[in-house]
Formats: C-alpha cells, structure tokens, sequence
C-alpha cells in the first residue's frame, strides 16, 4: 500500500482547531449562537441562520464520529451556523451511501463526510458536487478528489510508526508481535499497519511480525481470534490492534489466558472503553487522533468557502497523532483527545 499522498505535517490552523468542546450538545442538531456581550458574526454576505452543515460519519452512534461532531458544532457556534449529525447505522459503504443520498434531498449548504471507503463513496459525493454542495471530506480520504473543496485526515501512517516505536523500544529490539485488523481494503487502516511495519523493518529487523490476522469488527471475533494466536504461537510478545475492536478483544483474550502485563497491548483511537482499558492494565498504549480538531478546521474552512476567502483553505491536511500511556493519560493536555460517546 503507498504511503498517503499528503504532507506528514501539521499545519498551524490545525493546531489552533483542537478546541475545549461543548458539552451542551444534546441533540443531534446543534445551532451555534452569538453569546451575550460578545462580537456578532462578521457580516460576510451569507445569512448564518441559513447556513447548516452536514456532518455524514463512518457510523454513529460511534465515539470518534461523535467526539468529530462536537468538535464541528462547537466551532460552528462561532459562525452562528447548525450542524447536522447524520444517522449511519452500520460502517459500510452501502449504508454511507444510502445516508448520503437521503441527506442529499435537504440540500444543506455544505457536506462534511468522513469516507469509509475510499471508492465507493465516490458515486454519492458527487451527486453533491453537481448538486453545487461544497464538500469537505474529513477523518477519512477519496481517491479521486476532483471537484473536492478540501480533505482533512489523520496522519494513519504516522499514528502507525508511533506504535511501531513504542514495541521497537518496549521490546527492545527483539521479540515477536501479532497484528489483529477488521477487514482487508480500508486505506485507513493498511496505513497504518504500513506505518508499523515500516519503524520495525527500519529500525527493530530482529522483531519479527506474523502474519495479519483479519478478524471482523466485533470484539467476540477478536478475542477468537487472539485465543487462536495464542495458542498456536505462545511466545507472541506483543499485539497490535489496528483499530478498537481488534484491541479490545485482544485485550479479552490475553487476560483470560492470565497473561495480561505480560503481552502488551497497543491500538488506535480513544474511546471510553480502550482508556478504562489502558487505566486498568489491559492495554498498553494508544495512537490518538483528533477527531474534534479536524472537524473544528473544517468548519472553519466551510465558513471560508462561502464567504469567498477560498484562498486560505489547504487541499490537504494530516493531522499527527499523539502516544497515550499510562504515564500521561490523566495529564491535562491530554485529557480533550480523550473520545466520548453520545452527541
């Protein structure tokens, strides 16, 4: 799999993007307003009570898509913009589709995506963009981009070499590690499996890797799978989940094997499950990213587009991730890229 095509950087308005959020989110529409005493919306030609965004997620309800949408509806409070949280019921294309074509009918006057396959998704954006929908694709990419206002990702190859550098060092220098992923097919997650692999290869070549194991997006598959591991390879040294599930059922097995503390366990994201994991001892590291923060930008680049300042949108942004343990997990800076449930 190539590496992405975007710039393994972040930029300073994605920095700037990573925003302490509401928590008044009740609804799944949320409606930004002017508070008492301070500055109204700049006049910018578009009427702000007019103006509603929809936010289309891999799934929802699902911690990362709901902590990306509270980073979107409080930084469209500053505009005076609506945010809509659009249902997906499952993570797959076709239910994403189905999802995009129903919102399709409401016209809204942007569309914030987060792609769960980067080709067939491609059908159903672009009936927004002949619709003349501006669309932001975000936490996920296309491969054809054309016509595309912007794309938002997390650094998946990046957040993927933070792992492959916490078992090089955990490890050091030797030992073997499993790998546990859903499904073959998601650029998202193969990048950052790639990311792993790449820091071991170049920097740790007497760790060995078996091979990846596909085990499904339920946690009942995983911890099957894990058991499977186990068994037929004991002196497995470490795990890494490439995406939550795949940690917490690893987590599950190892732990009714009696050897948790001594497989560590590594996987992507922050949901409430995988840090009560990491508290508890169950799992041992995790590659954060920034839902919040990313939605946060492109609300911020959805206001630029329709207010003409179209020259300050970047066509591409990475956003890196950050290594949580156990050592800072509670510290304050890291404390907001922890994932909550519910919008």
């Amino acid at each position: 799999m190539p590496s992405s095509p975007f710039p393994r950087s972040l930029t300073a308005a994605a920095c700037a993007a990573v925003l302490v959020l509401t928590a008044a989110c009740a609804q799944s529409t949320a409606t930004g307003s002017t508070a008492a005493g301070s500055a109204a919306p700049p006049n910018t030609g578009t009427s702000a009570g007019t103006v509603t965004i929809a936010y289309v997620p891999g799934v929802s309800p699902f911690p990362y898509f709901d902590t990306a949408y509270r980073g979107a509806a409080a930084q469209a409070e500053k505009y005076g913009y609506t945010v809509k949280y659009v249902g997906v019921p499952q993570y797959d294309p076709t239910a994403q589709t189905n999802a995009l074509n129903a919102e399709l009918a409401a016209h809204p006057s942007v569309l914030l995506v987060s792609p769960v396959d980067d080709v067939a998704l491609r059908p159903a954006v672009q009936r927004y963009i002949d619709a003349g929908v501006p669309v932001i694709t975000v936490g996920g990419t296309l491969k054809d981009t054309s016509g595309v206002v912007a794309q938002i990702a997390t650094d998946n190859y990046q957040g993927g070499r933070l792992v492959g550098e916490y078992f090089g060092e955990r490890l050091k220098g030797e030992g073997t590690l499993a790998v546990l992923n859903i499904a073959p097919g998601s650029s998202t997650i193969e990048d950052r499996v790639k990311g792993f692999a790449d820091v071991l290869r170049e920097k740790y070549p007497k760790i060995k890797v078996l091979p990846e194991q596909y085990a499904g997006g339920a946690v009942p598959g995983n911890q099957q799978a894990m058991r499977s591991l186990l068994l037929a390879h004991p002196e497995i040294d470490g795990v890494f989940g490439a995406a939550e599930v795949n940690a917490e059922g690893a987590a599950a097995a190892i732990a009714a094997s009696g050897r948790t503390g001594e497989i560590p366990v590594a996987a992507f994201d922050a949901s409430p499950e995988e840090v009560k994991q990491l508290k508890a001892g169950r799992v041992d590291f995790l590659s954060v990213s920034k839902p919040a923060a990313q939605l946060a930008l492109a609300v911020d680049y959805a206001h630029a587009y329709l207010t003409g300042d179209k020259a300050s949108i970047r066509p591409s942004t990475l956003v890196p991730n950050v290594g949580v343990t156990r050592d800072n997990v509670d510290d304050p800076a890291v404390a907001p890229l922890l994932y909550t449930s519910g919008s």
